[in-house]
């Protein structure tokens, strides 16, 4: 019998967990008072200190699963959609019943999967609506004032600002961005304007003049001369630009502002009379309007094997869009949408989106845009994008308040409205819905009128000279800017409206898909300093985000969107009070622009507002 007792008395101390084996005992008290103040820190877009309190609410109770929920949320703003789904995913083996998570989730996955197909060279899901538009509304001309070109050459724009070269006429019309009146330049015979993202533009000549007219100066500086007749130039970066010559017949890439010619494009053998009459650049993509052999050549500036045609008869002008598809204008008047796979190096389809245009002559983007002018600028068409089925925009929900009023109480949050259909959403109106407490609501979301002010930020590589900006902040590489980001993020509370960064640093694809995310979460617009050639990933985290390509650091930003960012009202029951789940006390708003719609949860508890 003692024998038994000892062999029992062994086996419970064998198997008996040590002390280290045991989790340490909950402080709940502590892990809420971090909790409360996590909470704080992400209703007013202070994401890094957010996710420290958070950490440290969990390391004083392991078991509290709301902290899963919570850095979900937290992720998602931050732009890392993936790391943001396994936590709901972590919250879901818990707490499987919960109702609104499994719709968090859900959305998560499609505003991923829409950056990560966007970033990864593929057309984007539209339609285009066209129409005749009024030249004086569009270009907000004076109802007193005729621009009076004789003759178009090209026309090009840069934030609100536009640039008309009127050939024969011997001049170019053009409105600096930020301005409201059109000014005059008299030269000779100009062929294009360039302009570089501040109030500075390049002139370009039929006589193959350069010259550059600087912020504020009266007369141009003339750079130099090319021995090419140029037909139509792009700029490539701030140091390279190709120009075009159907007199000439050549593609050439120049320096500036040295204007030496560093490459001379040859087109494919065994075409016929070669005849380039337009051009327009998309990051590394070059394409030529060859109206000599009734095609439009989509070539990489990188590798010169690497090229496609796409069929148009007689092509008379290009412009990318910012979703990148190419529009081609022809001598009949059509304008054609060509979708672009440049991860298949190919023309996906191509339809026809504005026909009958007459005496059609010049195409020009604007935002998300495309406009066709005619040979004397006095009448102008408008083609924009719309979504195919439901598109997706991105709302995000802050700084939520209490509004006490005469006979109930109402949630007030600053809304912020992002994504690629800008001018769609311009254009429509707005329906708001909300859940909270179980409990189907209404709500009300009002934009603002005006513009939004906020930080910009300038990223500079590390070996770039600092000259021109003081307190531009070093990116070796994209994760070093992401990095440096949310630090100068929490810094300022999340009051930052722009970021500019070079084209130079390197990111990877996912860290391209993060800094998209952050933008497309936050309302923040990225604009791409052309140090070098953007890339594709770049150039399309900028117009997702409502971003541009800058050809110098002293950037003119322009106005937001008119419908970027407004304030949401929610009007509460009498008989409501908050709860301590998270299922019910998460507020979800469905906020449907059109057809598209746009949703955000936050946590509100009123008691820790």
């Amino acid at each position: 019998m003692k024998l038994v007792l000892r062999s029992i008395l062994i086996l419970v101390i064998l198997v008996s967990p040590s002390s280290a084996d045991l989790l340490p005992a909950a402080d709940r008290e502590g892990s809420e008072r971090f909790f409360s103040v996590a909470y704080e820190h992400f209703t007013a877009r202070e994401y890094a200190s957010a996710l420290k309190n958070l950490d440290r609410s969990l390391a004083l109770n392991t078991y509290f699963v709301d902290y899963y929920l919570m850095r979900a949320l937290l992720l998602n703003r931050l732009g890392m959609g993936e790391e943001a789904v396994k936590s709901i995913k972590y919250y879901l083996e818990v707490r499987p019943k919960d109702s609104a998570a499994p719709r968090i989730l859900e959305r998560f996955l499609n505003e991923d999967l829409l950056i990560r197909g966007f970033l990864s060279g593929e057309p984007f899901g539209s339609r285009i609506v066209s129409s005749r538009k009024d030249i004086k509304r569009i270009l907000s001309i004076g109802p007193m004032r005729t621009l009076g070109v004789l003759g178009l050459g090209k026309v090009s724009s840069i934030s609100d600002g536009i640039f008309i070269a009127d050939t024969l006429g011997g001049k170019i019309e053009y409105r600096l961005p930020g301005e409201e009146v059109f000014r005059t330049l008299k030269i000779e015979a100009p062929v294009t304007a360039l302009p570089v993202g501040d109030k500075s533009f390049y002139a370009v000549t039929e006589k193959g003049e350069f010259f550059m007219l600087q912020d504020d100066e009266a007369e141009p500086e003339l750079l130099g001369t090319i021995r090419s007749k140029p037909s139509d130039a792009a700029l490539l970066s701030n140091r390279q630009i190709a120009v075009v010559s159907a007199v000439d017949r050549t593609v050439y890439i120049y320096s500036l502002p040295e204007l030496e010619p560093l490459k001379r494009l040859e087109p494919a053998e065994g075409k016929r009379l070669f005849e380039p009459v337009g051009l327009a650049a998309y990051g590394g993509w070059l394409a030529v309007a060859d109206r000599g052999n009734d095609e439009v050549e989509v070539r990489s500036l990188f590798d010169d094997d690497i090229r496609f045609t796409i069929g148009v008869a007689e092509p008379r002008d290009l412009a990318w869009s910012s979703f990148g598809d190419l529009f081609i204008l022809s001598e009949t008047g059509e304008v054609s949408r060509a979708r672009i796979s440049f991860s298949k190096r190919t023309a996906t389809d191509m339809e026809v989106v504005l026909s009958d245009a007459q005496n059609a002559w010049s195409l020009f983007t604007w935002q998300d845009r495309v406009f066709c002018l005619d040979i004397s600028a006095s009448r102008v068409w408008e083609m924009f994008p719309s979504p195919v089925d439901d598109g997706l925009a991105f709302l995000s929900l802050s700084s939520p308040t209490i509004s006490r009023e005469e006979n109930n109480e109402c949630f007030i949050l600053d809304g912020y409205l992002c994504g690629p259909f800008m001018t769609y959403l311009s254009n429509n109106s707005s329906t708001l819905s909300s859940v909270w407490n179980e409990r189907l609501l209404g709500g009300v979301y009002s934009p603002s009128a005006g513009d939004h002010p906020g930080a910009t930020l300038f990223f500079k590589t590390a070996d770039e000279e600092d000259q021109e900006y003081q307190g531009r902040r070093g990116a070796a590489t994209g994760s070093d800017l992401l990095n440096t980001l949310a630090d100068e993020w929490d810094a300022r509370s999340g009051q930052v409206a722009n970021i500019v960064l070079s084209a130079s640093t390197p990111f990877t694809y996912e860290e391209a898909c993060r800094l998209a995310g952050f933008g497309l979460r936050n309302r923040v617009r990225i604009f791409i300093y052309a140090d070098a050639i953007p890339s594709v990933e770049l150039l399309r985290v900028s117009a997702l985000t409502n971003g541009s390509v800058l050809f110098t650091t002293r950037g003119v930003w322009g106005p937001f969107p008119p419908y970027s960012s407004g304030k949401v009202r929610i009007v509460l029951p009498t008989d409501e009070s908050s709860s301590g789940f998270p299922s019910k006390s998460t507020l979800s708003v469905y906020l449907d622009v059109g057809i598209i719609p746009a949703k955000d949860w936050i946590p509100l508890w009123p008691d820790l507002l």
